[in-house]
């Protein structure tokens, strides 16, 4: 009778730990080093795109993050492509049978920082731009927030929303460009406190900084409004520059020379993803998990010198190598748990990545689409319930890049999908919430 007890207990258990939503969110950071850019030594020759894909591919590949953010993208589109984020997408991400990845929107910028994602799991609620000039320059750091596609979405509407903030600070250990990092940091945490509350918030990218002690660090980690205090969930804040003993955590340089590639060996911390207080005590929906943030390729071995890619420990030699020949940065890495259950995916369908739609969600009164194509083509656009029924339908004639509006005043709140499809075979569907 007590071991009938035990195994209906057991039973018990098993099923309610078995039914608890958890789902992991990959989160990777990178600086491309000059993608899709020729400047000095960083030529079409020693720094060829290509080239810099087909590795690029590999680590993608090894890693398969959810959300990739990135430092150094050409953000002018003039050499050698005219849009280099579509052609990392379709030649870096979206190879070998994957299809899910997409790309965010950036201003046009010289170097851009910018996100790719796992549209499976994560749906784009919106983009938001942060420009000022730096040193006489223009420079744009960029916000793109995201909400968990979760199989109960359609019922709860509980939206599980984090965002990133995707930045790259001034290089250099002069004392102008010490004070121009701290401005640069001024310009992120004034877009924090414009939020007026705390949230699921990750601040990413190449802060190139040499001690934590600097103005623009403590600014991350000692704000003066406490509410918007970032965490390193590695926890190892310390005088990391040029000591062994933050070695694991090095993030360049991957050479000890190069033409193009920085020289003088891994020995700086440049590198960060920074994450909320929400996502370190697991708060609100998302929960760093302990341990996992790394360098990825950082095994350790090699302080003050190049990449190990012979007899690298924590990836393939393959994998280290691609690294090495990648950039002169490491990528950073980390995971979250989220508590919900990822949904079934409304199939991004993007032949040939053609056709790449972007619109704000949740709506309320008014949809804003922004298509964009590789050819002008006439596009019909539905929003359907969840019971087959087309609310809205229009037919566009649209250019290669075209915004429309969609009036929603006669539509209830709830969950729809919405549609696009054209007679050449482009599709498009993604959930629509209406509020």
């Amino acid at each position: 009778m007590i071991r009938v007890k035990f195994l209906v207990l057991f039973a018990v258990v098993f099923c309610v730990t078995d039914s608890i939503a958890q789902e992991t969110i990959k989160v990777m950071h990178y600086n491309l080093l000059y993608y899709g850019k020729n400047v000095g030594n960083c030529t079409s020759v020693t720094n060829y795109i290509v080239e810099k894909n087909q590795n690029l591919s590999k680590i993608i590949k090894h890693v398969q993050p959810d959300i990739f953010t990135v430092n150094e993208m050409d953000g002018e589109g003039t050499h050698p492509e005219s849009d280099d984020a579509s052609y990392l997408l379709n030649n870096a991400l979206n190879v070998d049978g994957v299809s899910y990845y997409r790309k965010t929107d950036f201003p046009k910028v010289y170097l851009a920082n910018t996100l790719f994602y796992n549209s499976n799991k994560l749906i784009l609620k919106s983009h938001t731009a942060i420009s000022f000039y730096s040193g006489g320059y223009p420079k744009i750091f960029n916000v793109y927030t995201f909400y968990f596609n979760s199989d109960d979405l359609e019922t709860t509407q509980d939206t599980a929303f984090f965002s990133c903030l995707v930045a790259h600070l001034k290089a250099g250990s002069y004392q102008e460009n010490v004070d121009l990092r701290a401005y640069e940091a001024s310009q992120i945490m004034n877009y924090y406190e414009s939020l007026g509350k705390k949230g699921n918030y990750l601040l990413m990218g190449d802060f190139n900084v040499y001690t934590p002690k600097e103005e623009c660090f403590q600014s991350f980690i000692n704000p003066d409004n406490s509410l918007y205090t970032f965490y390193d969930p590695a926890n190892q804040i310390g005088e990391w520059s040029k000591n062994y003993n933050y070695r694991y955590y090095h993030s360049q340089s991957t050479h000890t020379s190069g033409e193009c590639f920085s020289s003088g060996g891994m020995d700086d911390r440049f590198d960060f993803i920074l994450a909320s207080e929400n996502i370190m005590d697991g708060s609100d929906h998302y929960t760093y998990v302990d341990g996992s943030y790394k360098v990825i390729g950082q095994d350790g071995s090699r302080y003050n010198g190049s990449l190990n890619i012979s007899s690298n420990t924590v990836v393939p030699n393959d994998i280290a190598k691609a690294l090495y020949n990648m950039s002169d940065h490491l990528p950073v890495y980390m995971e979250m748990q989220v508590d919900q259950n990822v949904g079934e995916p409304l199939g991004i369908n993007n032949v040939s990545n053609q056709l790449d739609v972007i619109y704000q969600n949740p709506v309320s009164d008014k949809l804003k689409l922004t298509i964009k194509n590789s050819k002008g083509t006439e596009f019909n656009v539905e929003i359907v319930s969840m019971n087959g029924l087309v609310m809205v339908k229009k037919d566009f004639v649209r250019s290669y890049s075209s915004e429309l509006e969609i009036l929603l005043t006669n539509i209830l709140a709830g969950m729809y999908i919405l549609n696009i499809r054209s007679s050449e075979g482009i599709n498009f569907s993604g959930k629509l919430i209406v509020q």
